[in-house]
């Protein structure tokens, strides 16, 4: 993510509002759907960023790109962040969003990378461990990738934690190569 602590900044109160008005999953699925249409349309940033494009075009067409009228405190969040200037946090918002719904609930998304597929007893020995590390209720999500040759490589948020066979070579070959 660009700057976490700004995104973070902006997130928050809309995360908190929506909460207090039991409107997460609403102001969850706005927030994926703004995230979904910048992974869409590569050129949203570059609209947005332009100065020669005037503040309520830029809002008058995320309204319109939503074919559905925005709630209250989403269009308060996207107005917000169009006054102060900050829209290059908006592509990455949906992230912010969805950690603070987990940890809200008490869950945690974590992306584990192998060469090969993870057997059951794996993937759950494996969400065990890191429910004890954590305290929250683990969502394990698989994703192959033969490059990484062996091992794993863990995501959880933020942090990553790199037991693949692939780093372990990289670093191996840098020490050889300093040394």
């Amino acid at each position: 993510m660009k700057n976490e602590v700004l995104i973070r900044v902006y997130v928050r109160p809309l995360f908190e509002l929506a909460v207090e008005s039991r409107q997460v999953e609403t102001a969850g699925d706005e927030v994926k759907a703004l995230a979904d249409m910048f992974r869409e349309v590569p050129l949203l940033s570059e609209y947005l960023d332009s100065p020669n494009v005037s503040r309520p075009a830029k809002m008058d067409l995320l309204k319109k790109a939503y074919n559905k009228p925005l709630s209250k405190y989403f269009n308060n969040f996207l107005d917000l962040v169009l006054r102060k200037g900050r829209q290059e946090i908006l592509p990455d918002a949906w992230m912010t969003f969805k950690q603070f719904w987990d940890e809200h609930r008490a869950q945690q998304e974590v992306i584990v990378t192998s060469a090969v597929e993870l057997t059951e007893a794996q993937k759950q020995a494996l969400q065990e461990k890191l429910a004890q590390r954590t305290g929250k209720h683990i969502i394990l999500k698989s994703k192959l990738d033969p490059t990484v040759i062996g091992g794993l490589r863990v995501q959880i948020g933020h942090q990553l934690l790199d037991a693949t066979v692939f780093t372990r070579l990289a670093n191996l070959r840098e020490a050889l190569l300093k040394a």
